[in-house]
């Protein structure tokens, strides 16, 4: 009686054509994670440092936040936890009023900046912390005074 002798390898595929696969997957699966990791230090390096460097560009540059209504970038002049919901609320609180065209941020008495605009006026207290200049969310108890429409 004849039996049919089975092979050890099938006839689809050579011998060595699943080994040499499985070698470039190591070295594929490094290069993404190398390129992955590059991805997240270039992202974190280009982010702007948090305030500002004076009083001058901490007024421009949350003037120019104001405008554009943008609460994620305006929260980074902001001191405290609470900076992101507090900048929401202010972007929210001039695009209300209907002034975000007509304001200006600009140093007042000290160490306070002040927003100005028709049915607005905010002052705020600023801290340095760092050499960096931010805006303290708590109202001052000695606010400089608005100036009249």
């Amino acid at each position: 009686m004849l039996t049919a002798r089975k092979s050890a390898t099938p006839a689809a595929q050579p011998r060595g054509a699943k080994r040499k696969s499985s070698r470039f997957l190591l070295p594929l699966g490094l290069a993404v994670f190398a390129a992955w990791i590059a991805v997240v230090v270039v992202g974190i390096a280009r982010e702007p440092d948090p305030g500002a460097a004076s009083y001058g560009k901490l007024a421009s540059g949350v003037a120019e936040n104001l405008h554009k209504g943008d609460a994620e970038s305006l929260a980074r002049y902001v001191n405290g936890d609470g900076a992101e919901e507090y900048a929401k609320s202010l972007v929210g609180k001039v695009k209300d009023s209907g002034a975000a065209g007509k304001i200006s941020v600009s140093r007042v008495s000290g160490e306070q900046v002040q927003l100005s605009a028709p049915h607005l006026c905010l002052t705020w207290d600023v801290e340095k912390s760092d050499g960096r200049f931010f805006l303290d969310p708590v109202p001052p108890l000695t606010p400089a005074a608005c100036p009249a429409p």
